[in-house]
């Protein structure tokens, strides 16, 4: 004698089901939020990172400049570029011992804020 099974249950499934494909469809769209969050993170940094560098190299410039300049041609200054450019300020202290201190402080604006970066050196007299 033969069995009979009901046709749902012998039916195979093939495909995916309407949950399944939703699902799928969350877990790809979270993982790609991720990629775009950290990719906006990574060029937030990669631009800070880049005027700082500038900031950096304006200040070293300047205290080389100071420095060629000799003790008794180093003054103490100020650069205001227009158009939202880095500010420039720069000291030049009394010789003691031999040297003069200088510092050279730069400021920048970004969207959170204004940045400062000081370099601080000796100038041999």
């Amino acid at each position: 004698m033969r069995s009979h099974s009901s046709p749902a249950v012998s039916r195979q499934r093939s495909g995916l089901t309407v949950v399944e494909v939703l699902v799928a469809l969350m877990l790809v769209s979270v993982g790609l939020l991720g990629i775009a969050g950290s990719s906006a993170l990574a060029l937030r940094s990669a631009r800070g990172a880049a005027q700082e560098e500038r900031a950096a190299r304006r200040a070293s410039t300047r205290l080389a400049r100071l420095g060629a300049a000799g003790c008794a041609r180093a003054i103490s200054g100020s650069l205001d570029d227009a158009d939202g450019a880095p500010i420039e300020r720069w000291t030049v202290g009394p010789v003691n011992n031999g040297a003069a201190r200088l510092q050279a402080t730069v400021f920048w604006s970004t969207a959170r804020g204004r940045r400062t970066l000081t370099v601080e050196s000796a100038l041999l007299c």
